[in-house]
């Protein structure tokens, strides 16, 4: 099912059914600044696992979560100084910031290093969306493993055959991935080059 939802007009049917479909397990494509996204509730266990099975990922893959603000970062994630004065310059926007967890996330979302993977998209959507059910979704690009990242909602919901519980509607976006950063041991370290620049963070 394909949604049109705007964040700073939310229709009530749209809203109910998006936080409804989170709730209850299901999982969710959503535009970002980079790609479309997909995801569900942090705290389903089975829905993540079946996005491990939607997706065609290794189990070992950790996948990042979308935050709504630097509070829900230190919720789950280890911010020093260093890494806070980093993030505040980078966020919102096409970052993915790697950071030690906390104990309160699922380990099925580790690395093996008990690392996270933070975003904060410069895109109302994904975090209007874990504004929802006040806590944080899942974020992993909309493809299946090994193809092409999906750029059209109706080739989203045609290409995971119905097994999407819903899609919100952004249009077609042809991104770029975000740049992914290393930020423990307080200092920086480019894992991935991607949309957000990252030069300027190398003098840190």
């Amino acid at each position: 099912m394909i949604i049109e939802w705007d964040p700073a007009r939310p229709r009530k049917k749209a809203t109910d059914l998006i936080r409804e479909t989170l709730v209850d397990g299901g999982i969710i494509a959503y535009p970002t600044d980079t790609f479309y996204g997909m995801g569900c509730d942090l705290f389903n266990i089975k829905a993540i696992r079946r996005l491990y099975l939607m997706k065609r990922l290794d189990s070992k893959r950790a996948l990042s979560i979308i935050c709504r603000d630097f509070k829900d970062i230190s919720t789950y994630a280890v911010m020093s100084d260093f890494a806070f004065s980093v993030l505040k310059g980078c966020l919102p926007g096409p970052y993915t910031f790697v950071l030690k967890a906390k104990k309160i996330m699922p380990k099925l979302l580790m690395t093996d290093k008990k690392e996270v993977g933070i975003r904060i998209p410069n895109h109302t959507v994904p975090v209007a969306v874990a504004g929802l059910i006040e806590r944080p979704i899942i974020n992993t690009s909309a493809k299946i493993s090994g193809e092409e990242v999906l750029t059209d909602p109706r080739y989203i919901e045609k290409g995971f055959k119905g097994n999407m519980g819903l899609i919100i509607d952004g249009g077609i976006i042809i991104g770029e991935p975000s740049t992914v950063i290393r930020l423990t041991d307080d200092k920086v370290e480019i894992l991935r080059e991607g949309k957000g620049p990252f030069k300027h963070l190398l003098k840190q």
